[in-house]
């Protein structure tokens, strides 16, 4: 006589079992989650082939597994990460764009979407809201890769437990815009009319050494040695919901020494006299008038669009001034080696890459210059006889 026995289950199978109101529940252990806490899911049918249904779709869902749920809505996940995982970790400016990536172009779409239920389909709506809202291409790109990057952590800490969707809808492209820069002519209009603006030592330096403003706010006077002409640029300055905070910069190559030319050294004499007779001590070289720091809207609208408007100039940002200088330093055939160390690029391509389109000119004029070294002769054309000699 053969006995059949009861076969065992497989982990992670589940069972099934009919209850005492004659409903079916079906149970799985799902594992623990980031506290160590095991976690079981449980689902309900009326009948046994409802719940076998049930079952099928749920692990589809999961992509093939049973998964539990994801606890709390997508707006407290990204603030927690926010809080606990890119602030204490990352640099102060890159925390600030990821804050902003969230707080002001996607929290508004999706803060309230339970975590469980965030799908490929409310991503693709907030690409579509983000375009409709006339937002830049790359800022969409830059919410897509915070919002990818915040999701896989969620994923990798078992909070969330379905396949990233930011990973899976295909990513907005950027398409570069090039940024105007002034012309040798406008450049010379430009430090002639910000000749009397407060900053105008300021604006002298960025068009002449290519600093970014964050880079020029936060220095100080230790950093500027007036003997040797050079300035230590090793820290930056970012504003965060209006604030001002003072960080390290990113990269060993952002941290730099750059030699400065008469233009900028003259501006930056003028105003190491103007602070003194401010009396108010800032370390700091570019201040208010009290000694605080300047905000960069105010920058912007009360000093540099007005120098612009005096000079005749139009379309360029503060940002362009750093553009302009490249421009000028490429043109005039220096090294995009010597280039990329001014402006504290990590590699010479990443200067290449941007300014491409500057290098074949300069191709030829290298060329020409080497012929030029090497003695290398213009073809002369033969001489024609001249008019009224026979030929013999």
């Amino acid at each position: 006589m053969s006995v059949t026995r009861k076969r065992r289950r497989a982990k992670g199978e589940g069972s099934i079992s009919e209850r005492s109101d004659g409903t079916w529940q079906f149970r799985i252990d799902v594992g623990k989650d980031e506290n160590g806490t095991r976690q079981r899911k449980y689902l309900y049918a009326r009948t046994r082939a409802a719940l076998l249904r049930k079952i099928t779709d749920e692990a589809a869902k999961g992509g093939g597994t049973i998964r539990p749920r994801a606890k709390g809505t997508v707006g407290a996940w990204v603030d927690r990460w926010l809080r606990d995982d890119v602030k204490p970790n990352l640099a102060a400016n890159t925390y600030a764009q990821y804050e902003s990536m969230w707080r002001v172009h996607t929290s508004p779409y999706l803060s309230h979407i339970a975590l469980e239920k965030l799908d490929v389909a409310h991503v693709e709506q907030l690409y579509a809201k983000l375009r409709q809202s006339g937002i830049s291409s790359a800022v969409l790109q830059r919410v897509a890769a915070v919002m990818s990057r915040a999701v896989s952590v969620a994923i990798r800490r078992r909070t969330y437990f379905r396949p990233n969707p930011f990973a899976v809808v295909e990513k907005p492209r950027h398409r570069h815009k090039e940024a105007k820069v002034l012309t040798a002519r406008d450049a010379r209009r430009f430090v002639k009319a910000a000749h009397n603006d407060r900053y105008e030592a300021l604006w002298l330096l960025l068009v002449t050494s290519g600093l970014r403003l964050g880079e020029a706010l936060a220095l100080e006077w230790i950093d500027i040695d007036f003997e040797h002409a050079t300035i230590a640029v090793r820290q930056g300055l970012i504003e965060i919901n209006g604030a001002a905070q003072l960080g390290p910069l990113k990269t060993r190559t952002s941290r730099r020494k750059i030699e400065l030319g008469k233009l900028a050294l003259g501006a930056l004499r003028r105003r190491r006299n103007q602070a003194k007779a401010e009396g108010h001590g800032s370390r700091f070289v570019f201040t208010t008038a009290n000694g605080g720091h300047p905000r960069r809207s105010n920058l912007r609208s009360r000093h540099f669009q007005p120098v612009c408007q005096k000079a005749g100039i139009e379309g360029v940002t503060i940002h362009g001034l750093r553009h302009s200088m490249t421009t000028f330093a490429l043109a005039e055939g220096f090294s995009p080696k010597v280039v990329a160390e001014r402006l504290g690029h990590s590699t010479v391509r990443l200067t290449q890459d941007r300014y491409q389109h500057l290098l074949p000119g300069l191709q030829r004029r290298a060329a020409t210059a080497i012929d030029s070294l090497l003695g290398a002769q213009k073809k002369r054309s033969p001489k024609r006889p001249r008019a009224g000699k026979a030929r013999p």
